[in-house]
C-alpha cells in the first residue's frame, strides 16, 4: 500500500504592522474573556491593540533578551516571530498582562502593558499545558504583577469547572537552565524540579550563552537545554492552590 504525505509547512508571513480586521486567537482550549485579581488584568493578545505598547517598553531593556530563546532587534521581526511560531500554533495561547494600579484601572495601554503570559503544547486530550511565555516588563519587575499573573493562568487552568478553571491534570513551566530568577520564581509559586531536558532550542544565529553545535551538520544556531518544572492537579488540591491565592495576595 503505497502512502502519502500532504503537509507542507504555512508560507511565513513577514510583518511591518499588525493585521488589519478582526483577529481570531486559532487556539485548541477554552479562551477567557479576561482573568483579573484586583491588582493585574490577562485579556487575549491582540497585536493591533496590545503589540507597539509591549515593544516600546521591551526594546528599553535588551538585558531582557538574556535568557530569551528568541531575538527582537526591530518591531517587524517581533510582529513576524510571533505571527509565524506562536500566535499561528492552535496549541499556544498569549495574554497580554496589564497592570490595574497603572493608567486608569489599566484602559491606558501604554501606562499598563506589564508584559506577556499565556500557554504553549496545550494537549486538552491529556489535560496537560505549558505556561509561557512568560515576559516580565523591567518597569512591572519585583512588583505583584508576577505572581498575579502566573497565579491566574494556574487557576485558569488546575481549578475545576465548577471554580472557574478548566480542570486541567498537568501543568508545566520551561527556563533556561542559567535563569536561576526564572527556575525560582516557578519554585517560589509552588512548581516542583523534574529534570532537564537536553537540546530543547535552538538559538538565533549570533546568540550565544547555549551548547555549542556537536558537528556542524545540524544547522547553524547554538542549542539550549531547559529546566522542567511542573504542578498537578494533587500537587493543587493537596494545598498548592492556597499557596499561590496567598502568593497573589501579597503586597
Amino acid at each position: 500500500m503505497s502512502i502519502i504525505n500532504s503537509y507542507k509547512p504555512p508560507a511565513l508571513q513577514e510583518l511591518t504592522e499588525p493585521a488589519p480586521g478582526p483577529f481570531d486567537v486559532y487556539f485548541n482550549g477554552p479562551v477567557p474573556e479576561r482573568l483579573e485579581s484586583p491588582r493585574v488584568r490577562l485579556v487575549p493578545y491582540i497585536p493591533s491593540v496590545h503589540s507597539k505598547a509591549f515593544f516600546n517598553e521591551y526594546q528599553k531593556s535588551p538585558e531582557i533578551e538574556k535568557y530569551l530563546p528568541v531575538s527582537w532587534p526591530d518591531y517587524p521581526t517581533f510582529l513576524t516571530w510571533m505571527q509565524n511560531h506562536v500566535l499561528s500554533d492552535p496549541k499556544a495561547l498569549v495574554l497580554a498582562i496589564i497592570d490595574r494600579t497603572k493608567g486608569n484601572d489599566g484602559e491606558n495601554i501604554e501606562e499598563s502593558i506589564a508584559g506577556l503570559i499565556g500557554y504553549l503544547n496545550c494537549a486538552p486530550r491529556n489535560l496537560s499545558v505549558e505556561i509561557g511565555p512568560v515576559i516580565i516588563l523591567p518597569r512591572s519587575q519585583r512588583t505583584f504583577v508576577s505572581s498575579n499573573a502566573i497565579g491566574l493562568v494556574l487557576k485558569y487552568a488546575l481549578d475545576l469547572p465548577r471554580d472557574g478553571g478548566n480542570g486541567y491534570r498537568r501543568v508545566t513551566w520551561c527556563a533556561d537552565p542559567n535563569n536561576k530568577a526564572s527556575v525560582r520564581a516557578a519554585e517560589r509559586m509552588g512548581f516542583k524540579i523534574e529534570g532537564e531536558m537536553r537540546w530543547t532550542w535552538i538559538l538565533p544565529v549570533g546568540k550565544d550563552g547555549g551548547l555549542l553545535p556537536v558537528d556542524g551538520m545540524r544547522r547553524e544556531g547554538e542549542g539550549r537545554n531547559s529546566t522542567l518544572l511542573s504542578m498537578c492537579w494533587d500537587d493543587w488540591e493537596a494545598g498548592a492552590k492556597e499557596h499561590v491565592e496567598k502568593m497573589m495576595e501579597r503586597v
